[in-house]
């Protein structure tokens, strides 16, 4: 992930700086393909946590309700475009990966944009035991993957 935060936006400028440091791409990454989850909505589990806010069920649920339908309408396929994409031989097919790249980050930090609006949180004091919890209410399930997420938080 690499784009202007913005001003508004505090969650987008946390998941770039988050994203960037060692293991949480390949992470999150890992979660997204191995159980189809939102890398976006891993990353607010951990915003969350980061703002000292434990996340209800019904929070995660209307989340999931606000970034679904954008996370699966635009986002999914874009990045089904620029898999299928990958390696391409043709300058032309790579340059054309190259700009869906940049249309697909563009689109996380909009779906991020709509998580921000349905749960504006502001930074607060950082509770380490949220974001593990908020990470486990999300995923269902301890995975290996957790702990380098959460790593990247110290």
């Amino acid at each position: 992930m690499s784009a202007d935060p913005g001003p508004r936006n505090p969650f987008w400028a946390f998941s770039l700086a988050t994203y960037g440091r060692p293991g949480v791409a390949e992470a999150c990454l890992a979660l997204q393909d191995r159980l189809g989850l939102d890398v976006n909505l891993l990353l607010f589990c951990l915003w969350a946590g980061r703002c000292g806010h434990r996340l209800s069920a019904t929070e995660l649920a209307a989340l999931a309700t606000a970034a679904g339908p954008w996370q699966q309408g635009v986002v999914v396929p874009l990045r089904g475009v620029r898999r299928r994409l990958k390696g391409a031989a043709d300058p032309a097919q790579e340059a054309l990966r190259q700009r869906i790249k940049r249309d697909e980050l563009e689109a996380e930090r909009l779906e991020q944009e709509l998580l921000h609006r349905a749960l504006p949180l502001a930074p607060g004091v950082d509770d380490p035991a949220a974001a593990r919890a908020n990470l486990l209410a999300f995923v269902g399930e301890e995975a290996p993957e957790l702990e380098a997420m959460l790593n990247a938080l110290d």
